[in-house]
C-alpha cells in the first residue's frame, strides 16, 4: 500500500503562532478530508497543534516545537508521494516550494517558475497577451459602460475581488482587468509528463455584495455544450505553460462561446475534493493512473 504525505498550508501547521481565518478553514478542511479518507491509501498528513483533526489517524503534529518538519526533505522524502497544498497568496505556495523543492524528490507538481507566473497576477497576464491565450484583456469592449475587476495581485480564489467602473493603474498589490460578463467556470485536471485527464469541468456560482464578487457554491462534474471546445483551450494553455503538473484548476469565463481564462492555480484545488463523491474514484488515483471511464454525476458544493 502506498503511503502519501499532505501537507494542507491552513490545517497542517503554516499558521503557527497565527490566527486562522475561519472562512478559509471551511474550504481548507473540506479538501484535507478529501484526502485522508481512504482505505486504499496509507495517509499522513501534518496536522496544526490546535486543528480538530489532530486526533485522525495519520495525524503529524505540528506544533511550536518542531514547525521546521514541514521542511525536513529526510522526513517527507520517506514517503511514497507527497502533496503539498498552499494558497498562492502573497506567494505562499511559491515561497515554500522554493525551499523544498531541490530536496524533495517525491512530489509531481509544477516547476518553480510555473508556480511563479501562475501566482503573480500581472505577469501572468502578460504571458497571456503575449501568446495570444483569450483572456479578459482580449474580451472586445462593445458596450460604453464597460465594467472592470480590481483583485489581489497575488489572491486565492475570490478573495477581494470586487466590480469598479473604471480602470485603474496596476499596483504592486492589485490588478485591473476587464469585466467579462459571462458564466464562470473551472476544469479540474491532472497532468502528467505526457498527458492529462480532466478529472471534472465545474460550474462556480457567484454572487455579488455591494459590488464584491463572492463565490457562493460550485457544481462539479457538469457536461456542458462547449465540452469538446474545452479540448483545444487546453492544449492552447499547456503548450505555453508546458511545465504545469499533478493536480491543476484552471478558472475561465464563457461568454457567447467564446471561452477567457481568468486564473490557473497549480494545486489541489476545493472543487477536486467532491471527485469521489460524483465519481466513486479517489483524487489519489489519479496519481497512479486508477483511471476508468465513469462518467459520474454532478455534486453541488456550497460555500457560503
Amino acid at each position: 500500500m502506498k503511503k502519501i504525505l499532505i501537507f494542507e498550508y491552513i490545517t497542517g501547521g503554516g499558521l503557527i503562532e497565527k490566527k486562522v481565518d475561519n472562512s478559509l478553514l471551511f474550504e481548507a478542511e473540506i479538501i484535507l478530508n478529501s484526502l485522508i479518507e481512504t482505505y486504499n491509501y496509507k495517509v499522513s498528513f501534518f496536522c496544526d497543534y490546535r486543528h480538530r483533526f489532530r486526533h485522525k489517524k495519520g495525524a503529524i503534529i505540528v506544533s511550536n516545537d518542531n514547525t521546521e518538519i514541514i521542511y525536513d526533505s529526510k522526513f517527507i522524502n520517506k514517503y511514497d508521494f507527497y502533496l503539498p497544498i498552499c494558497p498562492e497568496t502573497h506567494m505562499i505556495y511559491y515561497t515554500y516550494l522554493k525551499k523544498i523543492t531541490d530536496s524533495v524528490n517525491n512530489m509531481n507538481l509544477s516547476s518553480v517558475q510555473t508556480i511563479f507566473a501562475t501566482s503573480d497576477k500581472l505577469t501572468f497576464r502578460q504571458i497571456c497577451n503575449k501568446k495570444n491565450i483569450s483572456s479578459p484583456d482580449s474580451f472586445d469592449i462593445s458596450k460604453r459602460n464597460q465594467l472592470y475587476i480590481e483583485k489581489d495581485r497575488t489572491g486565492c480564489g475570490c478573495v477581494n475581488t470586487r466590480i469598479i467602473k473604471e480602470k485603474r493603474t496596476d499596483t504592486k498589490d492589485k490588478i485591473t482587468e476587464k469585466y467579462i460578463p459571462g458564466q464562470s467556470y473551472s476544469v479540474s485536471l491532472h497532468i502528467s509528463h505526457k498527458s492529462y485527464n480532466i478529472m471534472s469541468i465545474n460550474k462556480q456560482i457567484t454572487q455579488k455584495i455591494n459590488n464584491s464578487i463572492k463565490l457562493k457554491a460550485l457544481l462539479v462534474n457538469i457536461y456542458p455544450s462547449f465540452r469538446d471546445h474545452l479540448f483545444h483551450f487546453i492544449d492552447n494553455i499547456l503548450s505555453v505553460f508546458p511545465n504545469l503538473r499533478g493536480f491543476v484548476g484552471v478558472d475561465f469565463i464563457e461568454y457567447k462561446g467564446e471561452l477567457f481564462l481568468i486564473e490557473i492555480n497549480p494545486r489541489y484545488t476545493t472543487s477536486m475534493s467532491l471527485i469521489e463523491k460524483c465519481k466513486n474514484k479517489h483524487p489519489l488515483d489519479y496519481i497512479y493512473k486508477k483511471t476508468n471511464d465513469y462518467a459520474g454525476k454532478s455534486c453541488q458544493l456550497k460555500l457560503i
